[in-house]
């Protein structure tokens, strides 16, 4: 059986980016955790870190060189050997 491959769903291109990622959040308990951004687009982007409560589903404080904002958790991946998030902005 051959699989053809469907066509990108993404919104916006992506833009590798690399620099410090400062997530902050409330939800189980008040946390700083220090990330390291992979990519950006228009409406997110998708950062490295070592935190196991970064879920998909939390809303989260994000603060980078060049931006600031709101951001809900959209996925986690284990990739080997780091956890990596993608999120969407609010």
């Amino acid at each position: 059986m051959i699989l053809e491959h469907t066509s990108d769903r993404r919104r916006a291109p992506r833009l590798a980016r690399s620099g410090r990622l400062e997530i902050t959040f409330e939800d189980p308990l008040p946390a700083t955790v220090e990330a390291e951004l992979v990519e950006i687009s228009k409406t997110g982007f998708r950062a490295a870190h070592a935190c196991g409560t970064i879920v998909p589903g939390l809303e989260v404080q994000y603060r980078r060189e060049d931006a600031s904002g709101r951001a809900r958790v959209m996925w986690t991946h284990l990739l080997e050997g780091k956890r990596v998030s993608g999120f969407l902005v609010l």
